[in-house]
């Protein structure tokens, strides 16, 4: 038996796999902070001492260190491991680390409009579109999956590199095409597809529609064989199809998705369940037969996407199948009351921020899509929001590193293990933190604006305060957006019309719909500039003492009404009016009418002074007493 089997076994007796203790320990602080606090920390660019891979070149120039080196030690100096991965100063990997930073730039820049997402994903992108396998190769154009020393290749991987992380790159390069229209990004993606094309596999149903996981560049010899992450080719070609309705690229995808469900998805394989070949700090002897959690949650994704006949208990069993492996909850092992969570794989049994975030992540989506199935497994959710909080204790508090970064793995927060912390657990803790939030809105920040979710490109996102909440612009095509706010919005606009309010969530129609318990506001439209109207805008005169005028929106708009609600601190004498966007005073609701303080309620019936009824669209309504003014914006729609 391999000896890092033996050890494995011997780590899973350890933690007594078999006794389920719940710890229920509370999260560390809001999801949002931390996540925000793990985005300072990479934007800070902490490093010193390290392998500046452009810095030798006339033309170089200098990078953040997470393009070079993997980790950064305590007291900030850069891993420099002499006896390690095997026997180079510096190693890192920069193809997976750019996918997950990618993704976390782009989704942080969604959810709080800082622009320097995308600038920091773009330039990590175009780094590593200038350091890839040489184009002539067999494999050309791919990203390298290690680097070493300041030298793309090298560490296990040896001549080699791998397969599975070309489609992941070229999914990034495709959605930072979407944002921005950089032509290169596009041809780097077609690059890819063109070798992946060119060398995916036919034969028997073990070969067919799937490639080898290390190959060497030049000549296409394989030093190992089998991997099950095939779920990024799929992706990236089923994108591709839909974009260029290239038959080719469909018969790709068609291809992968076979191979999957007829190997490692399939109870009749010799691959059943054998999730296995992802990761690059190991040997192909090392891993070989070792399986690990990552392919096998990305599995149950794809299965929760495309939902093929059976997917429910396919999906499932795949669950099980990794928990039984690789799932913590004993309290009484050397991680106390740090459970429950998630070891990443056979070959290095650890539990790790992005292991366990994933984890959370996929069962969160998977108890939600089995709603109203007897297949729905209420511990499914508690174990994610239970491993979601632990993951949240993990920032690390040692000495110069007490900056907002995280740890390396869940064990360091009960004893010391790493002298280092590792980039790619920082940029996967607010990829999967911004995900679960997503999935539980309660878990994002209540009074505040934020944009959880889009299923297409936002060419821009902002939260500019005032009369708006949030305005953000879309790609031309029909979806949706789901936004926490901090209130009921008076209404949106989607390219300057007023949206009617929806009365569900999924229907087909255009419009907006708010769940007040959840405090998310579901928008559908065909794409464009959405611009979500501030509810309430009170202007107090005087000092912060005297009486305040506030004008909300009451009720829905439409069906003939609008129903409006004035407050006041004090008695005034009130006057309200209704004017256009241009300005012009459509009809007013009270003339100095004398109110007691408190709140009063008004109605407009949609017509203007002459009684006739008002044109859809967006109107000011402005309040006024002696010693006060406020105003708000409504949507009207007939």
């Amino acid at each position: 038996m391999p000896r890092i089997l033996v050890v494995f076994l011997a780590v899973l007796a350890l933690l007594a796999l078999s006794v389920p203790v719940g710890a229920e320990l509370p999260p560390a602080k809001p999801y949002a902070d931390l996540v925000s606090e793990v985005i300072s920390f990479l934007y800070s660019d902490v490093g010193n001492g390290g392998i500046r891979t452009n810095d030798g070149d006339p033309d170089g120039y200098a990078v953040p260190p997470y393009f070079y080196h993997y980790a950064v030690r305590d007291g900030n100096g850069l891993w420099s491991n002499l006896e390690g991965y095997p026997g180079y100063a510096a190693v890192s990997y920069p193809a997976y680390t750019a996918c997950v930073a990618i993704d976390a730039f782009l989704d942080w820049r969604r959810f709080s409009g800082d622009a320097t997402g995308l600038t920091r994903a773009r330039q990590y992108a175009d780094w590593i579109l200038e350091h890839r396998t040489p184009a002539a190769d067999l494999y050309g154009n791919l990203p390298y999956s290690t680097q070493t020393d300041g030298i793309m290749g090298g560490g296990w991987d040896g001549d080699a590199n791998m397969t599975d992380k070309g489609p992941m790159f070229a999914l990034r390069l495709l959605r930072l095409y979407d944002i921005t229209g950089h032509q290169p990004y596009l041809d780097g993606a077609l690059e890819i597809a063109a070798t992946m094309m060119a060398t995916q596999m036919t034969g028997g149903p073990e070969d067919d529609g799937r490639w080898p996981f290390r190959t060497v560049p030049a000549d296409g010899t394989v030093t190992q064989d089998y991997t099950s992450h095939l779920t990024p080719a799929l992706r990236f070609f089923t994108e591709l199809a839909n974009r260029t309705g290239d038959p080719s690229h469909t018969t790709a995808a068609e291809n992968v998705w076979a191979w999957l469900l007829a190997n490692p998805g399939n109870p009749g394989s010799d691959s059943w369940m054998r999730w296995e070949a992802f990761y690059e700090d190991q040997s192909p002897e090392m891993q070989t037969g070792l399986m690990d959690h990552y392919s096998a949650h990305e599995m149950i994704m794809e299965l929760l996407e495309r939902r093929p006949s059976g997917w429910e208990d396919l999906a499932v069993t795949i669950l099980d199948t990794v928990d039984a492996r690789y799932l913590i909850t004993d309290t009484n092992t050397v991680l106390q009351d740090r459970v429950p969570v998630t070891l990443e794989w056979t070959g290095w049994p650890e539990a790790t921020y992005a292991a366990s975030l994933q984890y959370a992540r996929t069962a969160l989506r998977l108890y939600q899509a089995l709603e109203g199935d007897p297949r729905q497994d209420p511990t499914f959710r508690d174990t994610a929001l239970a491993m979601a909080a632990v993951c949240s204790h993990g920032q690390n508090d040692r000495g110069l590193a007490a900056d907002g970064r995280m740890f390396t793995t869940i064990k360091d927060q009960v004893r010391y293990f790493n002298v280092d912390s590792w980039y790619e657990q920082n940029f996967n803790t607010v990829k999967y933190f911004l995900e679960i939030m997503d999935l539980e809105p309660d878990l994002a920040p209540a009074g505040e604006n934020h944009i959880l979710a889009a299923d297409r490109v936002l060419y821009e996102v902002s939260y500019p305060g005032d009369d708006t909440m949030a305005y953000y612009v879309t790609a031309q095509r029909e979806g949706y957006e789901r936004v926490k706010l901090a209130h009921k919005p008076a209404g949106v606009l989607n390219q300057g019309f007023a949206l009617p309010e929806m009365d569900t969530e999924t229907a087909a129609d255009h419009g907006w719909h708010w769940n007040a318990t959840t405090q998310v506001a579901t928008v559908r439209h065909p794409g464009g500039e959405i611009e979500i109207l501030q509810a309430v805008t009170a202007a107090p005169l005087g000092d912060a003492t005297g009486p305040v005028l506030r004008l909300a929106i009451g009720g829905p708009t439409g069906g003939g009404r609008v129903f409006l609600t004035a407050d006041l601190a004090r008695p005034a004498d009130l006057t309200v009016d209704i004017f256009d966007l241009r300005g012009r005073r459509v009809r007013r609701l009270a003339a100095g009418l004398p109110l007691d303080a408190g709140r009063h309620d008004l109605i407009w019936d949609g017509r203007d002074e002459s009684g006739r009824l008002s044109a859809s669209g967006v109107y000011l309504v402005r309040g006024r007493t002696a010693e006060a003014h406020a105003s708000t914006r409504i949507a009207w729609v007939r």
